[in-house]
């Protein structure tokens, strides 16, 4: 085990990978382009070393479920546990923070004068998030819980980088995202690429695999964000060694060791970003880490024979996301596969690709040209060419030709509407423009948005 108290790191690392949210962002199913061998693991594979890490972490559990671990609580509900039997106890623990804070939740947050983590309560959005996450799935309505708005609560809250834990940043924004608060759901992604990111380096708020994979898992599942998932990725390569991932490679807590808790994360990522070919070759160096005597559970090291539940609960958070990819993509190849008359041989034929933006693309959708790029203060007015028989449109704006960075995507419902001014932007600056339209179908059960290949990239300069 590792510990440490520099930037509270590792030690928070290790307090919160057992209660760490696993939350996938619910914008879309899909993040990157699929690259995947044909592979004998499926879904249900991974769906039984799941049940056994989750059994395994539940017989070894010190501890109720409070605000502090709601993280951990949603990990057992995701990983198919039933955890009605915590439920009155969770809900008695939020309803006494709520009454003692003022309608507040309020949690160990902080650093001390050296910089250390120190146990100062104050509000943290993560927490808020991962109570949010937790209240819903056991079937309370976090909009009013014991007469408290809590997700009005979460919104209201304050970003302090003292005070976030990046590896929470998925759970605020997939609550964000969940509740339509676009607006904070933006702001708290600005936050984290501004405060916690650095191209080239990766996570800045520790840079380790481990830090890094989180910010991955983070931002994938969002439109805009490609540029980053790919730095990333390739920053957490640089901690590859035989048979797994290093945390990192300086030797301040021993000598580096690929280590089971890293080779999950770097798994949860790549899984996050839908390279499957790469997530299957992870997969396999991680169940190099199972333990031989108890089902469920990882080592920590190679070199080190014993159970290791943080080993195992970060083991978790990695199949957990490489499940939600296999079932994804078997869901796909399910709805994208015809068969053809029984008197030929069966064939089959993908009706839509994967764009790098994580969108379902049909190629053969009809495409929506822009007729005009009208400038004004400040911003811009874009027009397009209306197009029948679609859903609506989509339209990206950026400082970048090539859209990989300061880009914001724009959904409109309907067809009718063809124009969109702007509004706020940089003043004497040059902004390209794309759209496209989008169907909406259903995969899987799910509805999803199924878009035509974008349009020509046409710019302008506001005034």
């Amino acid at each position: 085990m590792i510990t440490n108290n520099s930037k509270g790191e590792i030690n928070m690392k290790k307090l919160i990978s057992v209660t760490l949210a696993i939350c996938v962002a619910l914008t879309s199913l899909f993040t990157g382009i699929y690259a995947m061998a044909d592979s004998k693991v499926t879904s249900s594979d991974v769906k039984t070393k799941i049940n056994e890490s989750a059994i395994y972490l539940m017989s070894v559990k010190k501890a109720g479920f409070t605000v502090d671990n709601a993280g951990s609580l949603n990990s057992f509900i995701r990983a198919g546990v039933n955890m009605s039997d915590y439920k009155a106890e969770f809900a008695k623990s939020v309803k006494e923070n709520l009454d003692s804070n003022g309608g507040k939740i309020l949690s160990t947050v902080g650093y001390d004068a050296n910089n250390n983590w120190a146990p100062i309560k104050g509000e943290s959005a993560g927490v808020y998030a991962n109570v949010i996450l937790a209240l819903d799935s056991l079937g309370y309505s976090a909009k009013s819980f014991e007469g408290y708005n809590i997700v009005s609560a979460f919104e209201n809250v304050k970003l302090v980088k003292d005070n976030e834990n990046q590896y929470l940043f998925s759970s605020i924004f997939t609550v964000a995202n969940k509740y339509g608060l676009k607006d904070y759901l933006k702001k708290a992604q600005n936050f984290l690429v501004n405060n916690y990111y650095e191209f080239g380096t990766g996570s800045t708020y520790y840079t380790s695999t481990d830090s890094t994979s989180q910010f991955v898992i983070a931002v994938a599942p969002y439109a805009g964000y490609q540029s980053f998932v790919d730095d990333a990725l390739a920053s957490i390569e640089n901690f590859k060694k035989d048979g797994g991932y290093l945390y990192n490679l300086d030797n301040t807590y021993g000598e580096p060791k690929v280590n089971a808790d890293s080779t999950a994360l770097a798994l949860a990522a790549y899984s996050a970003a839908n390279n499957l070919d790469k997530a299957q070759k992870i997969y396999t160096e991680l169940s190099a880490f199972e333990c031989k005597d108890t089902k469920g559970a990882y080592y920590y090291t190679a070199d080190d024979k014993s159970e290791n539940a943080t080993a195992t609960a970060d083991a978790l958070t990695g199949l957990m996301y490489f499940y939600d990819a296999l079932k994804a993509k078997e869901a796909y190849d399910a709805t994208t596969t015809t068969t053809a008359p029984s008197t030929t041989k069966p064939t089959t034929k993908k009706a839509t690709t994967y764009a790098k933006d994580g969108s379902y693309v049909n190629k053969k959708q009809k495409k929506v040209s822009i007729k005009k790029l009208k400038k004004a203060r400040k911003g811009f007015k874009a027009s397009w060419k209306k197009v029948t028989r679609v859903s609506g449109y989509q339209i990206q704006i950026s400082t970048s030709k090539k859209f990989s960075r300061e880009t914001s995507t724009y959904s409109i419902k309907g067809n009718k509407k063809t124009s969109k001014s702007f509004k706020g932007l940089k003043a004497k600056k040059t902004y390209y423009v794309r759209v496209r339209t989008y169907k909406n179908a259903k995969v899987n059960g799910k509805s999803v948005k199924v878009y035509s290949s974008w349009s020509k990239v046409k710019s302008v300069k506001t005034k």
